[in-house]
């Protein structure tokens, strides 16, 4: 096993509540990051109607690392603003933390920890942080087009991607 560790951050003009319904509603995940989350079964929901355990199907293509994953996560929304999603059972971890600041910019941040099956020699410096970005880009890319189209937003409609800056 070798360890993976990245983090990213961005400012993204959307209300902090937008931000989190993005990130809490995992089964949502492939329409907006179709490169590297592939599918999610939601096996659980909450009172709320919000996943709480899901089956992940993730691609990774970084660097020199090419590889898919199928993971049984846990989903914990912790208020005010915190998304943890935990890989559950086997020894590997595989952990991703957004943790979201209200300001006249919403603040996204996520930190990503991993223990992946690769070779040993497999050199994976760089590749945690690329990994965070992806996710970072990909939402904070979403959230921008939700605030242009504000039926899209409300319908979950995913639109035409466009740039956005990242912190």
């Amino acid at each position: 096993m070798k360890e993976l560790r990245g983090t990213a951050t961005a400012l993204v003009p959307a209300p902090l509540t937008q931000c989190l319904a993005l990130v809490e509603a995992v089964d949502g995940y492939p329409a907006w990051y179709p490169d590297v989350v592939r599918t999610v079964e939601v096996l659980e929901r909450d009172a709320r109607g919000l996943p709480i355990r899901a089956r992940t199907e993730l691609h990774l293509s970084v660097g020199p690392l090419t590889k898919d994953f199928d993971v049984l996560m846990a989903v914990t929304v912790e208020p005010p603003a915190t998304v943890k999603l935990v890989k559950v059972g086997g020894t590997a971890k595989f952990d991703v933390i957004w943790r979201l600041r209200d300001g006249e910019n919403t603040r996204l941040a996520l930190e990503l920890a991993a223990n992946l099956d690769v070779p040993r020699f497999l050199p994976l410096g760089g590749v945690g942080d690329s990994v965070a970005q992806g996710f970072i880009s990909a939402a904070s890319a979403e959230l921008v087009r939700r605030a242009r189209t504000p039926t899209a937003a409300i319908a979950g409609d995913v639109l035409p991607k466009d740039d956005v800056a990242v912190e």
